[in-house]
């Protein structure tokens, strides 16, 4: 339920930007008809491709504190009506909040990488004192009470609805203080008391929705005490350059509860640090988000202005220095999540209207060096001479990025050769007595182009797949890869693929990595990419005569090959080799032979050969050999052709006791368990029949 706000806390913000990172994660939703993404810096430079990560949910990377950047997103269409396309998150908060009905095509999402520079648990805000946020008001309105900001030499703004009464009546201006310069209400000597003359409404004002929740306050008298001046306004320009981008760190001060049950009133000036979030993300807590309001906070921090607190004001860091981007307007009644603050630069025209506050004078930007790599010792920045200027103010955000020197239209700076990132060159000036807002030239300093790992030759079989990668560290990186000195991919991508590697994409691979500060060659990558095992052709079947020789050959594709030859399934010693010799063949060279021929990339087993070794003169019937004749276990039977046949053993009784059919080539017989003495063994098919004697021992 929505509460009119109040209460705001801080801690000091520094300047100085580290070098350090945050971490951003990225959310799809299935289906939304995102089809790329991506994160583009203020240069408009890719920094990170989300494109390589579609198949992922979720995905999470690190960038630079600090610094805008911009999510850039491509949608073809959404199958889910009314849902997310998706989320943003830094450092585990939820940043962005991108709708389906947003459209087709590119969109740009800014955001800045924000992050607290005090990193305390806290449940709402700490003390503070006047003298850092000296704006602050403490602003008596009827029988309310809320706070203000000095924005003028005798005018505050508030939020409208601390000028009402409970019935939505206006509350008369001779009912309204404000106290400057004080850090404990309760202590009534502390700061200095001006009477309002009048109080200006947004004419827009909605009591209901808090549209347009701004009045202006004019007072009696000219604001003139310790710890009291005023602040400047986010203009239009400055939210154009990011002042308010969500990510961005604010600043909410006040004197509201600092413990909703009990309630607990601070006796000093509180203070909260909180992200600017977009109202697309604060619409999933909300609803629907006034247009005119400008949202900030955690989703469940307990963090937050809480009743007190409305009217106050809620400052940024712009050009090194605080600004007014929000007036405290409403929020949760457990001020425990995300808080609604009037949109300052969104009211800028209607407040200098009202007020007649002009803008201070801007002296054009600094002209100089926009891009520096490393390690450049200094730079000049200069501006055209400025007509009465009697001062010229040159300064360096963050400070530690190095050394400014100049007091005139001219200034030199001597750079911290550690620091890299994004740096304001900034200057104003003072023109009869009154000083200028800042201008600034944006300046980036980037890391040199260095190769910090490449992969290293790699040796691969035809068909599998190898990827080489280059890690480097530089801006706006290219890659062109090549092969042999021809260029094989250019661009953003530090990987190439080979996918079902041939014997041609053998050969030397580099990859010329070229960025804005220095183009650099890796060393060369060997690719060597070996056939695949494999036998090509092999003798056919041999019959030879006795005491003949005879070569048998295998002929085969591949790197390092090996073979090993074997003759019915034992190992031949020493035959490492395509040919095999067989020199001085007899019967017992008969059988099936073949090889196994192994390689860098596999293992090919030939098809058998069939030898066999036949008597001088052979009539037309099929050859029969038997051996050994005298045996106590086995003997062999072969043919002297593929013929299939049988075998028969018989007793010399004539009984038959075993019998084989359809063998073929070589048959090896065991009787092993008939008894001792003396067999006829039967050969025969429907061509022949052959008897022989067999002695078994």
């Amino acid at each position: 339920m929505k509460s009119f706000l109040f209460i705001c806390l801080l801690y000091l913000v520094s300047f100085s930007v580290l070098a350090q990172k945050v971490t951003i994660k990225v959310s799809k939703t299935k289906n939304s008809g995102l089809t790329t993404w991506q994160i583009i810096d203020d240069q408009n430079n890719m920094v990170f491709s989300g494109t390589e990560y579609l198949q992922n949910d979720t995905v999470s990377f690190s960038l630079d504190a600090n610094k805008r950047y911009f999510l850039k997103i491509s949608v073809s269409g959404n199958n889910n009506p009314g849902s997310s396309i998706c989320t943003l998150e830094l450092n585990g908060e939820p940043l962005l909040f991108i709708k389906s009905d947003i459209g087709e095509g590119d969109h740009l999402f800014p955001f800045f990488t924000g992050i607290r520079s005090i990193n305390a648990k806290i449940t709402g805000g700490t003390n503070s004192v006047i003298s850092d946020f000296p704006w602050q008001v403490y602003y008596i309105s009827g029988n309310f009470r809320c706070g203000g900001s000095i924005i003028g030499s005798n005018w505050v703004v508030t939020a409208a609805h601390c000028t009402k009464n409970s019935t939505g009546g206006a509350i008369p201006a001779s009912q309204m203080f404000v106290r400057v310069g004080l850090n404990n209400p309760s202590n009534t000597s502390e700061g200095k008391s001006y009477s309002v003359s009048e109080a200006i409404v947004n004419e827009g004002y909605n009591s209901q929705t808090l549209l347009n929740d701004i009045a202006l306050l004019r007072l009696t008298d000219t604001v003139n005490f310790v710890n009291a001046t005023p602040i400047k306004l986010v203009t239009t320009f400055d939210a154009a350059k990011g002042a308010i981008d969500p990510g961005v760190m604010s600043w909410v001060t006040g004197w509201g509860l600092t413990n909703v049950n009990p309630e607990v009133f601070p006796t000093s000036l509180q203070k909260l640090q909180l992200p600017i979030i977009s109202d697309a993300q604060a619409s999933t807590v909300w609803g629907t988000i006034p247009t005119t309001d400008l949202m900030a906070g955690y989703l469940n921090g307990n963090k937050d202005a809480c009743n007190g607190d409305s009217g106050g004001p809620l400052v940024v860091p712009v050009s090194g220095e605080y600004k007014l981007a929000g007036i405290v307007s409403w929020g949760s009644q457990n001020c425990n999540t995300y808080g609604a603050y009037t949109n300052v630069s969104d009211m800028e025209s209607w407040i200098r209207t009202k007020t007649g506050i002009a803008r201070n004078f801007m002296p054009s930007s600094p002209v100089g060096d926009s891009l520096i790599c490393q390690g450049i010792e200094s730079s000049q920045y200069s501006v055209q001479p400025i007509s009465g200027a009697t001062a010229y103010e040159w300064n360096l955000l963050p400070a530690n990025a190095g050394v400014i020197t100049g007091n005139s239209q001219n200034a030199s700076v001597l750079w911290n050769i550690g620091y890299t990132g994004s740096v304001n060159v900034i200057l104003r000036v003072t023109i009869n007595n009154k000083v200028s807002d800042w201008s600034g030239l944006n300046v980036n300093i980037f890391l040199n182009t260095k190769i910090l790992y490449q992969s290293h030759d790699t040796i691969i079989c035809v068909g599998q797949s190898v990827t080489f990668n280059i890690n480097a560290e530089g801006h706006n990186l290219n890659y062109n890869w090549s092969r042999n000195g021809q260029i094989v991919q250019s661009g953003s991508s530090a990987v190439l693929n080979i996918i079902a590697a041939t014997t041609n994409d053998s050969g030397d691979y580099k990859c010329e990595i070229s960025g804005s500060c220095g183009v650099l060659v890796s060393n060369i990558i060997k690719l060597t990419v070996y056939p695949l095992t494999k036998i090509t052709s092999i003798s056919p079947n041999v019959e030879v005569p006795f005491g003949n020789s005879v070569t048998l050959e295998v002929n085969s594709d591949g790197h390092d090959l090996s073979y090993q030859w074997q003759k019915d399934g034992k190992v031949i010693d020493n035959s490492n080799t395509s040919q095999l010799i067989l020199p001085d063949l007899n019967a017992t060279d008969i059988g099936l032979y073949r090889t196994t021929v192994t390689g860098t990339c596999g293992v090919e087993i030939s098809d058998s050969i069939y030898v066999y070794v036949k008597k001088a003169n052979s009539s037309s019937y099929p050859e029969v050999f038997l051996w050994p004749s005298i045996t106590t276990e086995n003997f062999t039977v072969a043919l002297s052709t593929d013929a299939l046949y049988n075998v028969q053993i018989f007793s010399s009784m004539g009984k038959k006791i075993r019998e084989l059919k359809n063998c073929r080539y070589q048959t090896s017989i065991n009787i092993s368990t008939i008894a001792k003495g003396v067999y006829i063994v039967e050969v025969n098919n429907n061509d022949f029949r052959k008897s022989i004697k067999v002695i078994k021992e």
